[in-house]
């Protein structure tokens, strides 16, 4: 059995899985705000399971992989400095593998659902933050330091300021902090939208703000998705996280951003659509890498 962890900015979610690659049991509970209480939730969680051989974990920003270190985790920041993968294996007396949480969702899509079928692939996770991973190859693109933080593109350099300290990274506009902060300019700051499912409410409901709060954010992100097509020239673009699933009220807006942006000879080439996966991406990730080193 493999336990898996994807750490996030709001919760914890565990997927216990078996060396098939099925997930026999999903748990989640809020992420704590010091890094002692999350690694107390890992450890004992990871125990209270018979038979685990191997751990994996996603976290929220910048890891070295081999390493084990976290660097920056801008959502997270309790994570930072600590080397998670070394505090685990102490723990738990099992391999630990460490990545992160937007590479772990794209190596979980592409192993479970697009293996065999492309070779190159972009992921993104919109939620808390936005995320990234790639697959060049039909391998996942990574290195000594996790790569590819593609919700840290420069959609406007005068825009808000991001937890990475920028202004104006895609993540300002594509997360949920981002289309609650439209929502409330746009309606002059008389609305503040206690959460992204109540402005989905509103749209669902005919608001004319929540439709102009998810078209900003649907065009913010077809221009980053635009951008980075340029660069790697997928054959798909996969779109998961919390915010996927109110794709129906950005999603359209988004891809025909892409369309202006994009290098028109990729046009034709580069397939939009929502992840199989959907939230559970990162999840399956962590089963992949296991599953992955266990074959090795």
């Amino acid at each position: 059995m493999y336990i898996c962890f994807d750490i996030g900015g709001t919760n914890i979610k565990t997927g216990l899985f078996g060396h098939d690659g099925e997930m026999v049991e999903k748990i989640s509970v809020k992420t704590p705000s010091e890094y002692r209480q999350i690694l107390e939730i890992l450890i004992l969680t990871a125990k209270s399971f018979k038979g685990v051989c191997a751990c994996a974990v996603a976290v929220p920003g910048t890891c070295m992989p081999q390493d084990g270190q976290v660097i920056f985790c801008p959502n997270l920041t309790a994570l930072n400095g600590h080397n998670l993968k070394h505090d685990l294996e102490n723990a738990l007396d099992i391999p630990v593998f460490l990545e992160n949480d937007a590479n772990m969702a794209a190596l979980g899509e592409y192993f479970f659902f697009e293996r065999n079928k492309i070779k190159n692939m972009i992921f993104l996770t919109l939620g808390t933050g936005v995320g990234g991973g790639a697959i060049l190859n039909g391998q996942l693109l990574t290195s000594d330091i996790s790569l590819f933080e593609a919700g840290h593109i420069n959609i406007n350099p005068e825009g808000p300021r991001c937890g990475c300290g920028k202004r104006g990274c895609l993540e300002t506009y594509a997360n949920v902090g981002g289309l609650l902060r439209t929502y409330e300019n746009l309606s002059s700051g008389n609305v503040k939208p206690d959460g992204a499912n109540k402005v989905f409410s509103l749209y669902k409901s005919g608001d004319r703000v929540a439709k102009l709060s998810f078209d900003v954010l649907g065009g913010c992100l077809g221009i980053g998705m635009a951008t980075l097509a340029n660069i790697l020239v997928p054959e798909k673009i996969k779109i998961g996280g919390g915010l996927s699933e109110m794709a129906e009220a950005f999603l359209p807006n988004a891809i025909k951003v892409f369309s202006k942006h994009v290098y028109p000879s990729y046009k034709e080439r580069v397939i939009i659509e929502l992840s199989g996966l959907r939230n559970n991406a990162g999840l399956s990730g962590c089963a992949a890498i296991c599953m992955l080193n266990r074959n090795s």
